[in-house]
């Protein structure tokens, strides 16, 4: 088995983190359904939010896992799961909070990146 790069050893790391915190936001909106008064509310949205938030999360795990054990099909999760961050994080531009998504585009954009560089394909067995 090839050597993990230490690239790839940060992205499954950080996917992981964000995987187990997402599934955690996804259980604090599934309860503000319930009516928790700390949390806000947005009139029955909170479900779908929590499911969204699950289903990023589940896939950003299942990104971390491929990406430590460098399967081939990792790869392309990554690429996608990024570039739809990107497109997310594109279209909440003209909210507030411009700064957060600004970053959120250029940590996605980097990771892209470095996802296509040679010596990442080469890991995950693309040519």
């Amino acid at each position: 088995m090839q050597q993990r790069p230490t690239g790839v050893t940060v992205l499954a790391v950080a996917a992981a983190a964000l995987g187990v915190l997402a599934i955690l936001g996804a259980g604090a909106w599934w309860n503000a359904s319930e009516g928790l008064a700390w949390l806000p509310r947005i009139h029955g949205g909170e479900r779908l939010i929590a499911l969204v938030l699950l289903t990023a999360g589940l896939s950003e795990l299942v990104f971390a896992y491929g990406a430590w054990m460098l399967r081939p099909w990792a790869w392309t999760l990554g690429v996608v799961l990024d570039v739809i961050v990107i497109a997310l994080a594109l279209l909440q531009l003209g909210r507030l909070e411009y700064a957060r998504h600004i970053v959120t585009i250029a940590i996605a954009g980097l990771t892209v990146w470095y996802l296509a560089t040679p010596r990442a394909r080469a890991v995950f067995g693309r040519s």
